[in-house]
């Protein structure tokens, strides 16, 4: 994945909900701070975002991937991701896990009721049984 992160580009990770990219790195290397100073760190990610959402175009699909230079989204005809050596490399070496397609019937969370003597915070989403 390394790879994929060094530089902007139109490779991406793409990862699904839950799923999430770790930035570690040792910074004892970096030069010491004068007394009384503090340290801020800034994250640069250069990236699409794409929602599980009804209103996004093609929300329910990895595809149609995103593009640097991408003007209307989704894609007017022409205008799809590059099919080149390059990026068809990447997609065949990146871009490789299934999933089954089978979309639940419905996509809302169904809250579960609670007994009243049971706070909402103590109740295990799902489980009928108290938190404790």
């Amino acid at each position: 994945m390394r790879a994929l992160l060094s530089a902007a580009d139109d490779r991406f990770v793409i990862f699904s909900s839950g799923e999430g990219v770790e930035l570690d790195f040792d910074a004892g290397r970096l030069p010491a701070l004068p007394s009384g100073w503090v340290r801020d760190y800034f994250f640069f990610a250069d990236g699409f975002e794409k929602d599980l959402d009804f209103y996004a175009a093609h929300a329910f699909t990895v595809e149609p991937l995103p593009k640097h230079g991408l003007k209307p989204y989704p894609y007017p005809p022409g205008g799809e991701y590059p099919v080149d050596r390059e990026h068809l490399g990447y997609e065949l070496e990146y871009n490789t896990r299934s999933r089954s397609g089978k979309l639940p019937g419905d996509l809302r969370f169904h809250f579960g009721s609670a007994p009243d003597q049971v706070g909402v915070s103590e109740w295990r989403a799902g489980s009928g049984q108290p938190d404790r």
